[in-house]
């Protein structure tokens, strides 16, 4: 099996900044403009999936969280550094992260039954519910008025 290439232009210290920011700013004013600019942010640029265990003999296997109620949570990364960031103090450097387009890393939803993608675990522990996802991935357009009508 061929190894993965990185694309052109993407560094171990990869940001995705767009989606960093937009982040940041729903975090702290939520509403529904700031919902919008960050859902279109993330059909841009790369996006980190954990990959720590994985075995190169073995086929590679993105890790996954539950949520307090017990639910499947996928955790996506802007970078490595923010992956690091959800490992315990002093185990960071032990973490591995696979840089993946970011609707691609998106799609990992759909291979089980994940009711949410937790962003940046390690700092702003956003989730998104599945319906937001699947509004990422069409061709749909995100304006803020249709995502206060779909609630």
């Amino acid at each position: 099996m061929a190894e993965a290439q990185t694309p052109e232009g993407i560094t171990p210290d990869y940001v995705n900044e767009g989606v960093r920011d937009s982040l940041a700013a729903l975090q702290q004013t939520p509403d529904y403009e700031r919902l919008a600019e960050f859902l279109n942010a993330l059909r841009e640029g790369f996006l980190v999936a954990d990959v720590t265990g994985t075995h190169k003999k073995k086929s590679t296997r993105v890790r996954t969280v539950r949520s307090t109620k017990g639910q499947l949570l996928l955790p996506l990364f802007t970078s490595m550094d923010e992956l690091r960031l959800a490992y315990p103090k002093g185990r960071g450097d032990q973490a591995k992260g696979a840089i993946m387009p970011a609707l691609e890393a998106l799609r990992l939803i759909q291979t089980s039954p994940f009711v949410a993608v937790q962003f940046n675990a390690g700092s702003a522990a956003l989730p998104v519910v599945r319906k937001y996802v699947a509004l990422v991935l069409s061709d749909e357009p995100i304006e803020a008025a249709a995502l206060e009508q779909l609630g």
